[in-house]
């Protein structure tokens, strides 16, 4: 058996809690039974859906999430990442074990909520939500566990407010997709029409396998196992082809454009959320030297290979515009694509500018006070004192006159921060 599941199921399973729980639920639903006298069936099934709810989507997952962070509060995380386990068996182990409580008491709640359902439900829609629920709680679970591992470094208590709010916003984004569970309504998705049931089951069904795909690259990362740095190209992927078939328009360059505003969105979430220590880029840069390429590559961090998915979109946006379409930005900026991934390429390199710097503590914060300057104040100031494009596009090239000017200016941006990013390399030199 899996060494860490087992220790799971020492940690949360003692005989006492496997008898209560069942005992409370049983004896909830006896209440229900003998307090209510009109339409019994759908209290009950209310309650088990409601209590279900409670401990697989809430318990089940905060279980999940504390699997990690109990660790770093009790100080072990150190002596298991010491152990000779695989990633993928610690991700399992700890996914299984610590939320198999939660789902132990979801079943109980299943084998009284589901034939209650069906005295007044269609087996079709009892089975649809039976299925929505138990995706969506694995979906749940793996997130949070990803989430925390991504924050491991951190302290308890950031760990803790990471792993919270990125539950919360997950519901707030979920649940109102989840209410056509409900309904009849139809998703025009790729030009085919699908029942929105099944294509929100379908949806949850992604969602959890990138969910656990995620759980286990980020183990692999915190217990150091190097892997080529695929999978968040692969995600990005996987986003840009699902988001594109939400498209009315049956046109190349708008599955481009989502594939590159998908991937520019991977390229800042992983700068900001991953660290870039000098060290690691020494490594990186050591190892080309010494002409090791796979090496290299296995030393990269994530946003690299989203930022270069990002320009293979952009060039591709850009070649397939016919002269007839109609573009979500002005004509006379076909080249947009290719600016803004120059601009994102050039934020990678002052975010790295501060990173480097060994006076900065919290060079996150600094980069994000420069991306408010040159995206937001000095463009706002500029225009409001009416200065010309050309001037207003020195600050932000997006504002240029014209496409070429835009990319030329864009050009020297990302020249001055590497010219930049190179004299803090040597500045800081050991």
């Amino acid at each position: 058996m899996n060494p860490e599941f087992r220790r799971q199921l020492w940690l949360h399973f003692p005989p006492i809690r496997l008898a209560v729980l069942p005992l409370l639920q049983l004896v909830t639903f006896a209440a229900i039974f003998f307090s209510v006298s009109n339409r019994t069936a759908q209290a009950i099934a209310a309650t088990g859906v409601a209590m279900f709810v409670l401990l697989v989507l809430l318990g089940g997952t905060f279980a999940a999430g504390a699997s990690v962070m109990d660790e770093i509060t009790e100080r072990t995380w150190d002596q298991q990442r010491m152990s000779a386990m695989q990633p993928w068996g610690m991700t399992w182990g700890k996914l299984a074990g610590a939320t198999l409580y939660g789902w132990y008491g979801g079943a109980v709640c299943l084998l009284v909520a589901v034939p209650a359902a069906l005295l007044f439900a269609s087996p079709n829609v009892v089975l649809r939500w039976v299925l929505g629920g138990v995706v969506g709680g694995v979906f749940l679970q793996a997130l949070l566990l990803a989430v925390n591992l991504q924050l491991v470094r951190a302290s308890s208590a950031v760990v803790r407010r990471g792993g919270v709010w990125t539950f919360v916003l997950v519901l707030l984004w979920g649940i109102p997709p989840l209410t056509g569970l409900g309904r009849g309504v139809g998703v025009e998705w790729w030009g085919h029409l699908f029942d929105g049931v099944d294509f929100v089951l379908g949806t949850l069904l992604l969602l959890a396998g990138c969910a656990l795909f995620g759980a286990w690259r980020s183990m692999a990362e915190v217990l150091a196992v190097r892997q080529l740095p695929w999978g968040w190209p692969a995600f990005a992927l996987i986003a840009t082809v699902y988001l594109g078939g939400f498209s009315s328009q049956e046109v190349d360059y708008v599955f481009w454009s989502v594939g590159l505003f998908t991937c520019m969105g991977g390229t800042y979430l992983a700068l900001l959320a991953e660290p870039q220590p000098r060290p690691l880029w020494q490594r990186v840069v050591h190892r080309v030297q010494n002409s090791q390429w796979r090496a290299a590559v296995l030393q990269l961090p994530r946003w690299p290979g989203a930022l270069v998915l990002a320009l293979l979109f952009a060039v591709l946006a850009t070649l397939t515009v016919g002269p007839n379409d109609v573009l979500p930005w002005a004509r006379n900026t076909t080249l947009l694509p290719l600016t803004l991934v120059l601009l994102a390429a050039r934020d990678c390199a002052a975010a790295l500018f501060f990173t480097f710097s060994p006076r900065t503590r919290q060079p996150m914060f600094a980069f994000g006070v420069l991306m408010l300057v040159l995206y937001a104040l000095l463009p706002w100031l500029l225009t409001s004192a009416g200065m010309h494009p050309l001037v207003m596009g020195l600050v932000l090239p997006l504002l240029a006159p014209t496409a070429s000017v835009s990319v030329l200016l864009t050009l020297v941006h990302l020249a001055l921060a590497l010219g930049l990013l190179r004299w803090r390399w040597k500045a800081t030199a050991p």
